[in-house]
């Protein structure tokens, strides 16, 4: 019996303690199945939040470049994300800011600040109360950063000319070596022809903005791609005259030299893109008459014309002489304002002649012994060169009401001296420049490793000498994005300068004389060095006056309108609202 009784209540005992293990058990599933509800409630309140956010982001960044500007965009924001639920107690908090991946690649692409505003971050917020914690809530909250970018395109030619056939005809001939004779109809319809990027990249067989840009055509090629591209995505405003002249280009044409659709380092292309992320550029447009000019332009290379029999002075001078008459226009695509460093984002530059001289007078060497240079001169001259810069844009709903703002500066010359003078005859997207100095005369003894005298030539001694005659103010155009009114050529001069251009690249040589540096055995011997400049600066005197005698009967013969800009608007492609955060 006693043995029984002891066998019944640890049994007993037992029970109870299976009952408690089962029941804590059951009570932590319980728990845990509540925390999981909990958890799950959670994270559907956490993505309806992030909707309304990506909701409100997208409709206030659409305005963010209207005239409403930053203040716009934020009411927008705000009453969207009412509009799409957000209860009374939620917060909306928004930012107006620039996305910017190559300005800012070492940190957070969107930054609150810059010019012109592109982006704009909403963070809203609310409580949430728990399922089953009575009384007590939890924080939540989603960000949201949307980008609209505006993009302009325009085109900066420095000669005004009435479009002949003819003309156009025998500039095309002379670029393309063919024998086209289009009337003025079908020149007049590629005036007027808009070309939208997204279509031609399509027509080319290409994916993206990326891709064009690194592609590689002839300019058949381009030719055939525009034709199509106007056929299938354009219709409506291309007519059908264009669409035939540019097939006729395209069979006529039957050169086999490529040419880049974008820039690249030290090779300019048809396209000069001013933007971070260039798929932003897909609804831009071109036209179709300047995009061709431009490619023709490019195929025949970067030396038009030789000029070097033409400087003969005499037998102990060797002079290299490369000229570009009648630039076509330049193209330009990209977002208003200027970068971080001051520069302009989108820009295009352009001269009626580039040249490119250099001199060498009595360059006599000794191996081993002495290497003596009289006269190295290496000239870059601009004549009626001017540069346009996009500085802002505004959109509204109607095209009428949507302005850019480009500003244009004329020039009538500017000469520059320098060691990367050559560089200039491919710039189209700035002034130029001249950053290196030209070393003018050099006596050197090789053997013993000294520079015994050097003279170069530069504002200090690590650059080289500009002079320019260029208008003192900008003149601002303000476009509307209305396509074929009056506002889409808009054109600017120097005061009526005209085709006046004698004697000026030839007065600029006395400019020389106080821009010269000399040094011997190594010491700086500038002040000492007086007559041995004037000296070099005689020697200069029938070279540019050789110069003048070429370049003025030239732009007289082509009647040229020296120092005259003209800005010719390809039209406005709003923001389309992007979330990229």
């Amino acid at each position: 019996m006693r043995m029984r009784r002891c066998c019944t209540v640890g049994a007993r005992r037992s029970q109870r303690g299976a009952i408690a293990l089962l029941a804590a058990v059951w009570v932590s599933l319980a728990i845990i199945a509540l925390g999981a509800v909990d958890i799950g409630h959670f994270y559907y309140a956490r993505r309806d939040l992030q909707r309304t956010a990506d909701l409100a982001a997208s409709a206030g960044v659409q305005l963010i470049g209207s005239a409403g500007g930053c203040a716009t965009a934020t009411s927008t924001a705000q009453l969207n994300a009412t509009a799409n639920g957000l209860p009374a107690d939620g917060i909306v908090q928004t930012t107006c800011g620039r996305w910017d991946p190559s300005a800012n690649a070492g940190g957070s692409y969107f930054v609150a600040s810059g010019a012109p505003l592109n982006a704009l971050q909403v963070v809203v917020g609310r409580p949430v109360p728990f399922l089953f914690l009575i009384g007590q809530t939890r924080n939540l909250t989603a960000s949201a950063v949307a980008q609209a970018t505006n993009i302009r395109s325009f085109s900066l030619t420095t000669s005004i000319a009435s479009l002949s056939g003819g003309l156009v005809n025998g500039v095309l001939n002379g670029l393309l070596n063919t024998n086209l004779s289009l009337d003025v109809a079908s020149y007049q319809g590629l005036a007027t022809a808009q070309v939208k990027l997204s279509d031609l990249a399509a027509a080319l067989g290409v994916a993206s903005m990326s891709q064009l840009l690194k592609a590689q055509v002839t300019v058949g090629q381009l030719a055939s791609a525009m034709a199509t591209a106007l056929g299938q995505g354009n219709l409506a405003s291309a007519s059908v005259s264009a669409i035939n002249g540019l097939q006729t280009i395209a069979s006529a044409s039957t050169g086999s030299t490529s040419i880049n659709l974008g820039d690249k380092t030290g090779t300019s292309g048809l396209l000069a893109i001013g933007l971070a992320n260039p798929e932003a550029a897909a609804s831009a447009t071109v036209n179709a008459l300047d995009a061709l000019m431009v490619a023709a332009e490019i195929a025949h290379g970067s030396a038009a014309v030789n000029l070097g029999t033409a400087l003969n002075l005499g037998p102990l001078a060797s002079v290299t002489a490369q000229a570009r008459v009648l630039q076509p226009p330049v193209i330009a695509v990209g977002e208003a304002g200027t970068d971080a460093n001051g520069k302009p984002r989108t820009s295009a530059h352009s001269a009626t002649i580039r040249l490119y001289l250099n001199v060498k007078l009595l360059n006599v060497s000794i191996p081993s012994l002495v290497n003596i240079s009289a006269l190295n001169l290496p000239i870059y001259l601009e004549v009626a060169q001017g540069t346009a810069d996009l500085q802002s844009t505004q959109c509204s709903t109607q095209k009428s009401t949507s302005y850019s703002w480009v500003s244009a500066k004329p020039g009538l010359t500017t000469l520059c001296v320098s060691g990367d003078a050559s560089s200039n005859l491919t710039n189209t997207t700035g002034p130029a420049s001249c950053s290196q100095p030209a070393q003018l005369t050099s006596v050197s003894m090789p053997l013993i490793s000294l520079n015994a005298i050097d003279v170069s030539v530069g504002n200090s001694p690590a650059s080289g000498f500009t002079a320019t005659f260029q208008a003192q103010q900008q003149t601002v155009f303000k476009f509307n994005n209305v396509t074929g009114d009056s506002d889409d050529y808009q054109s600017t001069d120097t005061n009526g300068l005209g085709s006046a251009a004698g004697g000026l690249v030839s007065q600029l040589a006395s400019g020389l004389a106080g821009s010269m540096h000399a040094t011997a055995l190594g010491l700086d011997v500038t002040a000492l060095a007086g007559p041995l400049f004037t000296g070099l600066a005689a020697l200069l005197t029938p070279v540019l006056n050789s110069l003048d005698l070429l370049l003025v009967p030239l732009l007289q013969l082509l009647g040229v309108q020296v120092g005259v800009s003209t800005v010719h608007d390809l039209g406005l492609a709003c923001g389309q609202a992007q979330l990229v955060y």
